[in-house]
């Protein structure tokens, strides 16, 4: 990645831009401040900004709005705006499917500006059918996929901002036309304007894993310096890094079903990383276990400090192009070497450590040599039929929900309609619990970049709003895939700061006035979503958590057992125990979103969720020290572990999941893991 940022081909004042750019990146978002967000349910990823994107969005659209001032020409707004779109909707990866994204969008853009400008001229009735059919539509449209929706969300939102650009046919013929215009300019900006390499937020993604166990471990040096052995803070730690590895194993197992050889090299370089990620968080959870249950000793902190130095060059390798296989030879060796006299724990950690890494090297070795056929890679994603029912009811409710959206906008004669329904289209998804994470990201961002909006706009000359589109389209951009909040604070002051350099005068009107809409379309978003044909609800938070004790308890009784475990069979378990571990932690942080009214529940679930935690770095800890013969000991831990494995199966089958057996399961959780230690 950081080889083709710095592209001899790239302009030269720009080069130190993107390297001042990319190092504010890796620093601008310490570990401390992304994990204590991350424990409040907030999702940052600082490696995802995208700079070079950022840049480009703020060309496409910054010079469409100095060309539109310079000709006082205040509609050519439309097409600053579809050359936003269009940077937005560009979804990365191979040419080929990215000129496929925005050339679709483009036409799509195109079709709907011009025929509900043109219903909009006609009446409320027509616009207000015409508008409810395209959302149906477009709703529907998200059956084809991740791309496909953003297309599809994005021509929604064209088609309500349209409908408050009432025009006669020749009109919306001409809007029409600016819309191409915008887009035809954005879309050779984006294809010809800095050229990145199309599989940077994998690579970047891949090294993130590394380096947050890097930082994981390293903060185990300095337990008597600071408090980080808290609860929230152990379970943050490591929900955010098995969150990483899934959702990383998913994007790089996708890139294995082209048929490209770029896209083959690439799996075929990641998904070992991902592996041998997934591998080493073994050895992390070990180490953290023991870190906060023992004495340090000088061992520990030199093995600590080996392996998280070894993470630290394998995350700078992946972010390459083409990592190079003899750069872990070293690392390796020190790794081989420690693990050499297998006499504690952390012995053991660094050769099982060397273990994953030699495996990743050699699968770099053979990548190098003979990539995997993209088509051989994978298997086709199974495309749903049009008239599944998840895609039909998010379809009608997003009809319905913009529908009321504008009739509300008109009803209270609301300048600025089309923000409401904009936070619909956007707001309303097919889960409940994703739609009301989404309405509480889009109505803080809402408020912060009004309020921060309307300061500018009454405060700064018209020159100065002129030259804050760029960067504010370049951060909008740029933080998309970092912080949904953030995108939204900033795209609120780029809409607002275009509105108010193409009808002057507005002030704090316009910043208030899209806070306002934004807040109301969202909630009848969220509306439309609990009301409108609800869907069943998801497993209350007990269930969860008692989903993740089975999970976990089995996994304990794995790893005690009194004959050892093979790794695939002891990972699997581990890998499961850590998926509904993550599940029921984040429903518990909904919970405390939502308020205050369960309280006592949502503390005792932290409780054994934290307990759990702290049962996988033991069981991780008695697998890796399991030995021949057993001791009486380890006998009778396993003997425990089995008996309340049972205990919480038969719980699950008899549906027998209250407030009084999850107080006695933290007490038998607890009286376990003092027993075994």
């Amino acid at each position: 990645m950081v080889a083709s940022l710095m592209n001899p081909a790239a302009p030269v004042p720009f080069r130190h831009v993107v390297r001042l750019l990319l190092s504010f990146r890796s620093s601008v978002m310490p570990s401390t401040l992304t994990h204590w967000l991350g424990a409040r349910a907030i999702p940052l990823a600082p490696e995802q900004i995208a700079v070079r994107e950022g840049l480009r969005a703020g060309v496409a659209v910054g010079v469409v709005m100095v060309v539109a001032m310079w000709l006082h020409a205040p509609l050519m707004a439309w097409s600053a705006f579809a050359a936003f779109w269009t940077c937005l909707v560009d979804p990365g990866g191979l040419l080929a499917a990215r000129l496929r994204a925005m050339l679709t969008f483009g036409a799509a853009g195109t079709v709907i500006t011009g025929l509900v400008a043109m219903l909009a001229g006609w009446g409320l009735w027509p616009s207000l059918v015409g508008l409810g059919a395209i959302s149906f539509l477009c709703g529907l449209a998200r059956v084809r996929g991740a791309v496909a929706t953003q297309i599809s969300v994005l021509a929604a939102i064209v088609g309500v901002v349209a409908v408050c650009y009432p025009q006669t046919p020749m009109g919306a013929l001409d809007l029409s036309g600016l819309f191409v215009l915008g887009t035809v300019w954005a879309t050779v900006v984006c294809v010809l304007a800095w050229p990145v390499d199309p599989y940077a937020p994998q690579r970047q993604a891949c090294a993130a894993i590394f380096r947050e166990q890097a930082r994981m471990l390293e903060r185990l040096l300095h337990i008597g310096d600071e408090e980080i052995g808290t609860p929230t803070t152990i379970s943050a730690w490591r929900r955010d890094i098995r969150l990483r590895i899934e959702q990383t194993r998913g994007r790089v197992e996708a890139l294995g079903i082209g048929p490209a050889p770029t896209t083959s090299r690439t799996w075929a370089t990641l998904l070992p990383a991902v592996e041998a990620s997934d591998r080493i968080f073994v050895a992390a959870m070990a180490f953290e276990h023991a870190a906060f249950t023992c004495a340090s000793s000088p061992v520990a902190s030199r093995t600590i400090r080996l392996v998280v130095a070894t993470l630290q060059r394998v995350a700078r390798e992946l972010q390459r192009v083409e990592p190079r296989a003899e750069s872990l030879d070293q690392s390796i060796r020190f790794l081989r070497t420690a693990g050499e006299r297998d006499t504690d724990l952390f012995t053991r950690g660094a050769h099982l450590c060397a273990d994953a890494l030699t495996d990743l090297q050699t699968a770099w070795r053979k990548a190098d040599v003979s990539p995997v056929r993209g088509s051989s890679a994978g298997t086709p994603p199974v495309v749903k039929s049009w008239t599944h029912p998840v895609f039909l009811r998010h379809a009608a409710r997003l009809s319905l929900g913009v529908m009321v959206a504008y009739l509300l906008a008109l009803w209270l004669a609301l300048p600025y309609a089309y923000w409401a329904m904009m936070a619909v289209v956007v707001v309303t998804q097919p889960s409940r619990d994703t739609t009301l994470l989404r309405t509480i990201e889009r109505v803080a961002g809402s408020i912060a970049g009004g309020v921060l909006a309307a300061l500018m706009g009454v405060l700064l000359p018209i020159w100065a709003i002129l030259a804050l589109v760029f960067p504010l389209a370049a951060l909008t951009i740029a933080l998309r895939s970092v912080n949904y909040t953030l995108c939204v604070m900033f795209m609120t002051q780029l809409f607002v700061l275009v509105t108010d350099l193409v009808s002057p005068a507005h002030g704090w009107d316009v910043g208030l006035a899209r806070a306002l809409n934004n807040i109301m379309g969202s909630f009848v978003g969220l509306g439309a979503c609990l009301l409108l044909w609800p869907a069943r609800s998801a497993a209350p938070l007990a269930v969860r958590v008692m989903e993740a004790c089975r999970a976990n308890l089995h996994y304990a009784v794995l790893a005690s057992d009194v004959r050892k475990v093979g790794w695939p069979q002891i990972e699997r378990a581990r890998r499961e125990a850590g998926v509904f571990s993550t599940r029921a932690e984040i429903l518990c942080q909904q919970g405390r979103m939502e308020g205050l009214r369960r309280s006592e529940q949502l503390a005792l679930c932290a409780d054994v969720l934290f307990q759990l935690r702290q049962l996988a770095g033991a069981a991780t800890i008695w697998w890796m020290e399991h030995t021949e013969p057993p001791t009486e000991v380890a006998r009778i831990r396993a003997m425990n572990c089995a008996v309340l494995e049972k205990d919480v199966i038969e719980s699950e089958e008899n549906e027998n999941v209250s407030m009084e057996r999850l107080g006695a399961l933290h007490g038998r959780l607890e009286s376990l893991m003092q027993g075994a230690q």
